[in-house]
């Protein structure tokens, strides 16, 4: 009889134990996703993703396509010229002491030519009209590698904002003060390789920026942007398009 109590025993533990360690198991917590303000995907998600073949950017203004990049020397045949005014397209945060050093930052020291790998910031005026742009001289830089003019450079990046001569901004055929950031979601997917970043600015409304909205794709390893600036009520009124590609490896597709 001793001896059936005990068997008994050991068989009541037994199920206790393994009852326990069900229960544990049901338990175990389930690691959550962390959110943070880049809309994006894991990398590896993103290396099993085919990128696009190729990818242009490009922007309209006053029903005026310039593809991106696109050479010094096509803009200043289509009757721009470089401004004498100091680029003024300033970023938050970013004082004008700063923006005008890097304005001239990889110019030669006669003021004509830019040095290799470098860039400058200038504004292009037509009948009234500005467009900022950076002019780079594409050619990798060495110690051999000469200084290129002015006029021999790229514009590899444009930003424009709506006043009384942009009347009209287009990305996409999207007229700007259109756009959403929805939009943007969906037209510019993860699964194309885009990383979306906004970055608001609700404690500084001195600025004049509710959200900075960027998104980026470093196709081939050449970066290109496109960051779209909302003011206060949330409408798109700026945008800066970039595009490192090199300008012998674009090819644009024609646009009106």
């Amino acid at each position: 009889m001793k001896n059936l109590r005990i068997l008994m025993m050991c068989c009541f533990l037994v199920l206790l134990t393994a009852c326990g360690r069900e229960g544990s198991t049901a338990q175990t917590p389930v690691a959550s996703e962390e959110k943070t303000g880049s809309i994006t995907q894991t990398p590896d998600e993103q290396e099993n993703e085919a990128m696009p073949e190729n990818m242009e950017l490009g922007i309209t203004v006053n029903d005026v396509y310039y593809p991106i990049p696109v050479s010094l020397k096509q803009l200043t045949e289509d009757g721009w010229k470089i401004s004498g005014q100091t680029p003024y397209f300033l970023e938050p945060f970013v004082g004008e002491e700063y923006y005008e050093t890097r304005a001239d930052w990889s110019l030669s020291k006669d003021g004509q030519e830019i040095l290799p790998g470098g860039s400058i910031i200038r504004l292009l005026e037509k009948d009234g009209v500005l467009l900022e742009v950076t002019i780079t001289n594409q050619v990798s830089a060495g110690s051999d590698t000469p200084s290129q003019k002015i006029e021999d450079g790229v514009v590899d990046s444009m930003v424009v904002f709506y006043d009384e001569k942009h009347t009209s901004i287009k990305l996409d055929n999207q007229e700007l003060n259109h756009v959403t950031q929805d939009y943007l979601i969906e037209r510019y997917p993860s699964s194309d390789g885009w990383t979306h970043a906004p970055n608001t600015y609700s404690d500084h409304p001195e600025f004049g920026i509710s959200t900075e909205y960027t998104i980026e794709n470093d196709l081939d390893q050449y970066s290109r942007s496109i960051t779209i600036y909302f003011d206060l009520e949330n409408k798109p009124f700026k945008v800066s398009v970039c595009n490192e590609t090199p300008l012998d490896r674009a090819e644009p597709s024609p646009q009106t």
